[in-house]
């Protein structure tokens, strides 16, 4: 292979793109432990978007992402429970002066001069100030203050593991909650991991259990002191389904074994326009489906792991919404019966007369949609051809990526084009034969005294209509075809789409219209593109479709 072949190759490879390829934790059986308290065709439906395969699609995947390991709690809520080691902010004054900051000790007390032992271990934060006054007033029954607080927040080491991203031993403070620990592990396994089984032991004991659900959905976590050496451990993934479509958070939801639809509906929650839902089961050897209605009748039917919900807003066409553009007198919304025509429109419609009823212009979303799917078809096709081009010389193959780089670049171009989506109304059209769509758009233009040029001319504008002038007079105002102009490829749009061939003469050449669009298309050049047939194609969908002249 030579030298210029072996560039050839290389070349169409980076034109094309290159295609690049790409432990378990082991699951424990679950103990039982202490809960803490806590007529007409269908509307198109919503579009439903793919579940990530990564893990963000879980419900609860935004939880863990360094939000809550970031901040830390080092204060106290009524609740915490004085313990060994804790420190204590004692005031006394009155009768008594004195002030220190005593240690918890081993046996549960704080040891107060002239007073004696105090017992606080396992006394509740609140009632701190009432109990170590009571034993103060005791000794000192009059004219004595007291003030009793915790001096500072309590610091502990807490073993975060099972199906947790980073498990091991993280430093924090009593105080902290649940999810600061699960935050500093990385949060859960998203793949593995329960979000409704999370478990902590103290010296191999369950002492809480934790639904983050119900923090996800209600914002309840129950308030828990840690202690040193506690161990949270996050258990396997239950059963799992997979809810999209019309709903505000799609993603797949964990339940125990088995769940009403409706309640997995209702954590999800389902959009208000949602009319029913399509279940599909994928336990058996054979997927079933169902079709439901939205209502009181979908907390009777039970969802199994590996359903699939997706929620739909399935309902008949009654109204059909058309907007008016242009010159006309009036209100741009319509709503009309579904089987109105275009005259059902227009007889409601205001004009003046300003108003060009001859050029009337329909545009639909539907005839868009197939237009652009038409002209991408065709660019792959033209792209494909232009990669697998050979050649059977040196001289041939540097001319073919040269091509190839032109092409290519025109295909990118061309890619971002889009059709307009018009339904071309020729002069005499009965408009009561043209049946009206929902979200159609109806433009009136204005009478017009001009004519445009554009495309491949040396100066593109527009010019004021001459009567009985033909396209080579108006091509001549816009200072003649360049070099690159198609003399066989000049086009006359009219304002209502129609779109005629022109002949060039200055006798019989095809007469111009006020209101009327010349496009003059380029030339394909045979000896420099070996994709003649297909760029022309390409080119005149273009123009058609999108009344757009694109050059190479």
């Amino acid at each position: 292979m030579n030298c210029s072949s072996r560039c050839l190759l290389l070349c169409l490879a980076l034109v094309a793109g290159a295609v690049h390829a790409q432990s378990p934790v082991p699951s424990a059986t679950p103990s039982p432990v202490p809960e803490l308290a806590s007529s007409a065709p269908p509307i198109p439906s919503a579009t439903v978007t793919e579940l990530p395969q990564n893990g963000d699609g879980v419900f609860g995947a935004a939880l863990f992402r360094g939000r809550f390991a970031a901040q830390s709690f080092k204060g106290f809520n009524p609740a915490y429970t004085i313990s060994i080691g804790d420190r204590i902010d004692l005031k006394l004054w009155g009768a008594v002066d004195f002030a220190a900051i005593l240690e918890v000790d081993t046996q549960g007390n704080i040891f107060v001069p002239r007073v004696g032992p105090i017992a606080v271990a396992n006394a509740r934060n609140g009632e701190l100030n009432e109990l170590v006054g009571a034993r103060v007033r005791a000794v000192y029954r009059d004219n004595v203050g007291v003030y009793a607080a915790l001096a500072a927040a309590e610091p502990v080491k807490v073993f975060v593991t099972g199906y947790v991203v980073s498990p091991g031993l993280y430093g924090a403070y009593a105080s902290d909650s649940l999810l600061h620990f699960l935050d500093k592990a990385g949060g859960i396994d998203l793949q593995t991991g329960s979000f409704l089984d999370v478990r902590v032991l103290r010296g191999r004991q369950p002492v809480a259990r934790f639904n983050l659900y119900d923090f996800l959905l209600r914002g309840q976590l129950p308030l828990f002191q840690f202690q040193d050496g506690d161990t949270i451990v996050v258990w396997p993934k239950k059963s799992t389904a997979k809810v999209s479509g019309l709903v505000h958070n799609a993603g797949q939801f964990e339940f125990a074994q088995s769940a009403p639809l409706k309640d997995l509906l209702a954590m999800a929650g389902v959009d208000q326009r949602a009319t029913h839902v399509l279940l599909l089961r994928n336990q058996t050897a054979q997927r079933q489906a169902e079709y439901l209605a939205i209502g009181d009748g979908l907390a009777d039917v039970q969802v199994a792991s590996g359903d699939e919900i997706t929620v739909f807003a399935d309902r008949q066409i009654a109204t059909i919404i058309a907007t008016v553009e242009g010159e006309f007198e009036g209100l741009s919304q319509v709503a009309l019966p579904y089987d109105s025509s275009l005259a059902d429109l227009m007889g409601r419609v205001d004009t003046n007369a300003r108003s060009n009823l001859d050029g009337l212009q329909l545009y639909r979303r539907s005839i868009a949609k197939r237009q652009k799917q038409v002209l991408d078809q065709m660019l792959r096709k033209l792209e494909e051809s232009v990669l697998n081009t050979r050649a059977s010389s040196v001289e041939e193959a540097e001319l073919r990526v040269r091509e190839a780089e032109l092409v290519m670049r025109f295909i990118e171009r061309a890619r971002d084009i889009q059709p307009k989506g018009q339904l071309v109304l020729p002069t005499g059209t009965d408009l009561e034969t043209i049946a009206l769509e929902d979200e159609d758009v109806v433009r009136i233009p204005r009478r017009s005294n001009t004519v445009a040029v554009q495309g491949e001319v040396f100066f593109p504008s527009a010019f004021v209509h001459q009567p009985g002038k033909s396209v080579e007079y108006y091509l001549q105002q816009a200072g003649g075809l360049t070099q690159k102009a198609s003399k066989n490829r000049i086009f006359v749009m009219r304002p209502n789409g129609e779109m005629v061939e022109a002949s060039l003469g200055w006798g019989g050449g095809t007469k111009v219209a006020p209101g009327d669009e010349i496009m003059v298309l380029p030339k394909v050049d045979t000896k420099t593109f070996q994709l003649t047939k297909d760029l022309v194609e390409v080119l005149y969908q273009i123009a058609l479709s999108a009344g757009v002249v694109l050059s190479i």
